[in-house]
């Protein structure tokens, strides 16, 4: 199991660069809006509990100030409701997850109404919902940096709901709000140690708003409570770990959350659709595949994405794959199939800049499969309203294509599925998976096997052969070794049974 406090090719995976600030699925305290997102009708209760019923999509703007016209785009089904979540994954699992906790709101002194009523006020209630998914979301450091999560990580899968139970006051004029919570997760396999369910605790702050300020010492400009690179409050929510040594947090600044999972069922025997991807697929006589490769920082010799683009080039040569460009960040290369020419457009880019935003939109739109591998930019490189703003159109994707898409980035799970497969739903398909399957990471996915993974995919999916997606995954995690992404396939439950 790969430790993901150790090797610096997996953090910086998992990373944005330094100079962007990534906002999906992140919430800064320093810009909390005002304006609240959704109408609460009152419901008929005692003003002493007074509960506002809410499911809350996790979905954000992806580029916080560098996207000024992007909007929240609404999350997936709420994970209760889906129809058939099963998937497969080597050494993952996926798990329905509920818990009941709270949260300490500091009322500010220009509220003068009831405490008990606090969430009837559009203004505080926009406020409190806000609080209550950045502190959601230190679910993401607890389950990889904290001890008893760090040979046994996961993921939530942001596509949560939360509803508001009740209201209190707490000293200090803070309100105590209490929520229920309910999501589906990933973690590792080992976890569950062959059992259908696993009771969990963990810890997440009482009070968002100031868990940040309370990891420095006094004097000490670096936050003792996080990672030392990743040191901003922007990365806090991903890196943070109150059990590091050195870490001033203290016991009563935590609030202990207890969960029991309930695991899923893994699919068995399910089939790629190869019928329609070797059939009349749009692209003729050709199996189109984009595959971007990101930089990790520049374009330089010795950069880590850039040795994943040449140790992959060199790796689909070796495979049988003949050049057809060879360019310095644009290589073609092409495989005869007894049913079609494989065409692989491998492209070097910076996910930061529009270049990458153009060149990701028209491989969604028109591949028959499309190969990211490189930072997730904490959801950012690929959110569709980073797209958007970036190409100044909404992306969109044939719904009647059937497609392949692999994220191979950290913790992508997260990130790059529910609002692609909410792309391709129909009124036929109202899961939009019948012709979309995605494949997604559950934690950190690492620089240092990158190219051999990538390659023993497009030699496993493009080559002719024809293998299930649960041979396609277990060779993925083959080639992983002892660096898991606890790599899975999302869409494959009403895939074909054979071939």
């Amino acid at each position: 199991m790969k430790k993901i406090l150790a090797a610096i090719t997996i953090i910086s995976a998992c990373s944005a660069s330094h100079a962007i600030d990534f906002n999906d699925l992140t919430i800064k305290n320093s810009e909390l809006k005002d304006a609240a997102e959704a109408i609460v009708s009152e419901p008929a209760v005692s003003e002493k509990n007074a509960p506002a019923t809410l499911g809350e999509p996790a979905a954000r703007s992806a580029r916080g100030t560098d996207c000024g016209q992007c909007r929240p785009v609404p999350a997936a089904a709420n994970a209760a409701q889906s129809v058939d979540p099963k998937w497969y994954g080597k050494d993952s699992r996926k798990a329905y997850m509920t818990f009941t906790t709270y949260m300490l709101y500091k009322i500010p002194s220009g509220y003068t109404g009831s405490v008990y009523r606090i969430l009837y006020d559009k203004t505080q209630l926009q406020k409190i919902s806000d609080l209550v998914r950045l502190q959601l979301q230190h679910m993401y450091g607890a389950f990889t940096m904290h001890p008893q999560f760090v040979n046994t990580p996961g993921i939530p899968s942001g596509d949560y709901k939360f509803k508001y139970l009740s209201v209190e006051e707490s000293p200090g004029r803070y309100a105590k709000v209490t929520y229920s919570y309910e999501d589906y997760a990933v973690f590792a396999r080992s976890l569950f140690n062959n059992a259908g369910s696993k009771r969990i605790a963990f810890v997440l702050p009482k009070d968002p708003a100031t868990i940040y300020q309370k990891g420095f010492t006094s004097g000490s400009s670096t936050n003792r409570c996080t990672d030392a690179h990743y040191n901003s409050e922007d990365d806090f929510w991903y890196f943070w770990n109150p059990y590091q040594r050195g870490c001033p947090i203290k016991e009563d600044d935590l609030v202990t959350v207890q969960s029991d999972l309930q695991m899923l069922d893994v699919t068995r025997h399910t089939y790629p659709e190869y019928q329609k991807l070797y059939g009349n697929n749009g692209n003729g006589d050709v199996l189109q595949i984009t595959y971007l490769v990101g930089v990790d920082e520049n374009f330089n010799s010795g950069d880590l994405g850039r040795q994943t683009f040449l140790n992959s080039f060199e790796g689909l040569q070796a495979g049988g794959f003949e050049v057809t460009l060879n360019e310095a960040r644009h290589k073609r290369l092409s495989m005869r199939t007894p049913a079609k020419r494989s065409v692989i457009d491998m492209y070097l880019v910076n996910p930061n800049n529009a270049e990458f935003a153009k060149l990701a939109v028209n491989g969604m739109k028109t591949s028959d499969i499309f190969l990211y591998d490189g930072h997730s930019g904490l959801g950012g490189h690929l959110h569709p309203d980073r797209l958007a703003y970036d190409t100044g159109e909404q992306l969109t994707l044939p719904k009647n294509k059937y497609q392949i898409f692999y994220f191979n980035g950290c913790s992508t799970y997260a990130y790059y599925n529910s609002a692609y497969f909410q792309m391709k739903r129909t009124s036929s398909d109202p899961g939009g998976t019948k012709n979309l399957d995605i494949i997604t990471t559950g934690i950190g996915a690492s620089f240092s096997t990158g190219s051999k993974v990538d390659v023993t995919f497009l030699a496993t999916i493009a080559t002719g052969q024809r293998p299930s997606w649960q041979t396609i995954l277990d060779r993925i995690n083959a080639a992983e070794g002892s660096y898991t992404a606890l790599t899975h396939v999302n869409g494959d439950e009403d895939n074909p049974k054979t071939q």
